[in-house]
């Protein structure tokens, strides 16, 4: 089953018949012939922003979430490859996770609105993308297109929040999605121990739930609650 074959028979509208295809395609191991390009192209990977046909929030995350893990899976583990789209397509992710290091953002945003956006409203609130709901999706696109790569950059970028305004501005879920992300792609440092465990606590909430547990601490209600949702949602990560 070579590539071009594959590539040729893309329909141009999505069905179920195509899609059980790639599916048995896929479990026999012949899309292993496809690289990111072919990928980026065959699955646009703006699914994650767009809209699933309905005004549901969580039936939005879940169509989100549904494409991240497609496009991850597809790209398992190969998000080092050195190819021309890989940038675009870690910088699209990151615009959809809400970061701030997208390099070639307004460019790719503008081949996705020519691309993929006709007839399909993109999951947004005003002029930006709703990240409640892109988010998810993005996180796990990312921690499985670069699981076990070690990626220095991509892990540095998931980054856990380290004061208490972004504790409180950040949801709890989303900081446990940046720790299994970042210790999925920094995979040889994980450690089966209690230490390495409450090493992924940032200083600041350490700091903040010793306080609570003591006593000692003089600490509001409001950054209390964020101490103790972001130290659960770490340690269950």
């Amino acid at each position: 089953m070579s590539r071009t074959w594959i590539t040729y028979n893309k329909p141009e509208e999505p069905s179920a018949v195509h899609a059980g295809l790639l599916l048995a395609l896929g479990l026999h191991g012949y899309l292993r012939v496809l690289n990111l390009t072919n990928i980026h192209q065959y699955y646009q990977q703006g699914e994650i922003g767009r809209r699933s046909g309905g005004d549901n929030v969580l039936e939005r995350e879940g169509y989100a979430v549904s494409a991240g893990f497609s496009l991850g899976l597809v790209a398992l583990g190969r998000g080092g490859d050195t190819l021309g789209c890989i940038d675009s397509m870690v910088d699209q992710l990151f615009h959809y996770i809400g970061g701030k290091e997208a390099r070639n953002e307004r460019s790719f945003l503008t081949l996705l609105t020519e691309e993929q956006n006709r007839g399909t409203a993109q999951m947004m609130d005003g002029a930006s993308v709703n990240v409640g709901v892109t988010a998810p999706g993005a996180k796990i696109a990312l921690a499985l297109m670069f699981l076990k790569t070690e990626s220095e950059a991509i892990m540095s970028k998931l980054s856990i929040p380290n004061t208490s305004f972004d504790l409180q501005y950040v949801r709890p879920d989303f900081i446990m999605l940046h720790v299994i992300a970042r210790n999925l792609i920094m995979w040889s440092r994980i450690h089966p121990s209690k230490d390495w465990i409450q090493s992924q606590n940032p200083g600041i909430i350490q700091n903040g739930v010793k306080g609570l547990r003591d006593d000692s601490g003089d600490v509001d209600d409001m950054d209390a609650e964020a101490f103790v949702q972001a130290y659960v949602n770490i340690v269950a990560g």
